[in-house]
C-alpha cells in the first residue's frame, strides 16, 4: 500500500493540469514538444509538493540505475584517496557509487584467500544491475576468471593499478616513477642498491613492473649494482626478509621499497641491526601514505596521485556507458605520473 503522504507523478500532473505522459516527459527533460508554460507550470508543481523521481522505477523503465559497483576497500590512505576521487566524479554526472569488499579494517584478506566471499560480492553488484565496475586488482582477476558471461554483455569495467588486456585500467606510469627514484639514489652517489617487493602475485602486477623497472633504470649506471627480494604469497615476512637483505653479502647502502608498507618493514629491520638511517642507509618508499612523513626520519617516497586516480577511473567507466568509448574498441591504459618527494631517509652513502 503506498504513503499517501508521499506525492506520486499523477498528483503532479493534476496540479498542473497535464497528463501524467506530458508530466512525465517535461520531468525526464524531454520539454521540446511542450510550450514553455506548460513546462513551467509541472516543475512548479513538482517543487511545490516535494516530488522527487523514482530511479528504481526509473531503472526498470529504462534499464539504467545510475550505478556503479566499486569494489575497493579503503585499505590505507592512497585507496581512500582513489574512491574520494571516484566518488566525486560519480556524483558530479548523478551516478551513485555502490562500494563492497570483502573482509575488514583490522585485516584485508587477499582474494586468493576469500575467493567464495569475492565472487557472492561481485553477484550481489551485478543482480542489481550495476552499469558499470570499477574494481581494485584482485576482484579485477576473478571477475573475468568467474563471470565469462558478464564480460561477453560488455558490463563496463575499469581496473585501478592492474595491467588487463582485457579492462581500462589506470595506473601510476611506474616506468617513470622508477626512473626519478633510481636517478635519485645514483645521483647521491650510491652503488650497491637493495629492491624491497611485495608479493608479486598474479593480481599485483604493479609491484613486479615497480621492481623490474626500477632494476633496469639502475643496471644502465655502470658499476651500479641491484638486487631484489619480495615477500611471502601471504605478505607476512617484511621484517625477516628486510633483515636479509641488510645483512646480504651486497651489503646495500641504499634500499628501494615498492611502497611505504615495505619501507616500514626496512626501518624497523634496520632499527633491530643498529643501522642509522641515513647516514649508514637510505630508504625510498612508494605512495607518500599518511604515515610517511611522520616515519623517524621522515620517509623519502614517490607521491603517487590517486584523487586524480579515482577520477580518471570513474571517467573511462562513464565514457562507456556514454558511448564516447563503444564496446569494440582496445582497452584504454591511463598511466599518471608521480612526484619524488624528498625527505630525510635518503643522503649519500658512507664514506668507508
Amino acid at each position: 500500500m503506498s504513503n499517501p503522504s508521499v506525492p506520486r507523478l499523477k498528483d503532479v500532473a493534476k496540479a498542473a493540469n497535464v497528463s501524467l505522459a506530458a508530466a512525465s516527459r517535461i520531468l525526464r527533460g524531454d520539454r521540446e514538444r511542450f510550450g514553455e508554460e506548460t513546462c513551467q507550470r509541472v516543475l512548479e508543481a513538482s517543487r511545490q509538493l516535494g516530488w522527487r523521481r523514482n530511479l528504481l522505477v526509473n531503472g526498470m523503465q529504462t534499464g539504467k540505475t545510475q550505478t556503479i559497483g566499486v569494489m575497493i576497500p579503503p585499505f590505507d590512505s592512497f585507496w581512500v584517496s582513489v574512491l574520494s576521487g571516484i566518488h566525486d566524479a560519480l556524483s558530479a554526472a548523478d551516478y551513485l557509487p555502490i562500494t563492497v569488499w570483502t573482509g575488514n579494517l583490522e585485516r584485508m584478506p587477499h582474494f586468493e584467500e576469500g575467493d567464495t566471499e569475492g565472487k557472492k560480492q561481485i553477484n550481489r553488484l551485478l543482480d542489481r544491475r550495476v552499469e558499470g565496475l570499477i574494481m581494485w586488482p584482485t576482484f579485477s582477476l576473478a571477475y573475468y576468471h568467474h563471470f565469462p558471461e558478464f564480460v561477453e554483455r560488455r558490463v563496463p569495467v575499469a581496473v585501478i593499478d592492474h595491467y588487463s588486456t582485457v579492462a581500462d585500467s589506470v595506473e601510476t606510469d611506474e616506468v617513470q616513477a622508477t626512473a626519478v627514484v633510481a636517478q635519485h639514489l645514483l645521483d647521491l652517489g650510491h652503488r650497491r642498491i637493495a629492491c624491497l617487493s611485495s608479493r608479486e602475485t598474479p593480481t599485483q602486477t604493479w609491484a613486479v613492473r615497480r621492481r623490474s623497472t626500477f632494476e633496469a633504470a639502475v643496471e644502465k649506471c655502470k658499476g651500479a649494482k641491484v638486487k631484489s627480494w619480495h615477500l611471502n604469497e601471504q605478505g607476512t615476512d617484511g621484517p625477516e626478509v628486510a633483515r636479509e637483505l641488510l645483512t646480504d653479502e651486497l651489503a646495500p647502502t641504499a634500499v628501494f621499497a615498492v611502497s611505504d608498507h615495505e619501507a616500514s618493514a626496512v626501518y624497523r629491520a634496520a632499527a633491530e641491526l643498529g643501522r642509522k638511517i641515513p647516514e649508514e642507509l637510505s630508504v625510498v618508499g612508494f605512495a607518500d601514505l599518511d604515515f610517511a612523513s611522520a616515519m623517524e626520519p621522515p620517509l623519502t617516497t614517490m607521491r603517487q596521485k590517486p584523487y586524480e586516480i579515482g577520477r580518471l577511473a570513474a571517467g573511462l567507466i562513464m565514457d562507456r556507458i556514454s558511448g564516447e568509448v563503444v564496446d569494440g574498441d582496445e582497452p584504454t591504459i591511463i598511466k599518471v605520473d608521480a612526484d619524488l618527494v624528498v625527505r630525510k631517509s635518503t643522503a649519500p652513502p658512507p664514506k668507508s
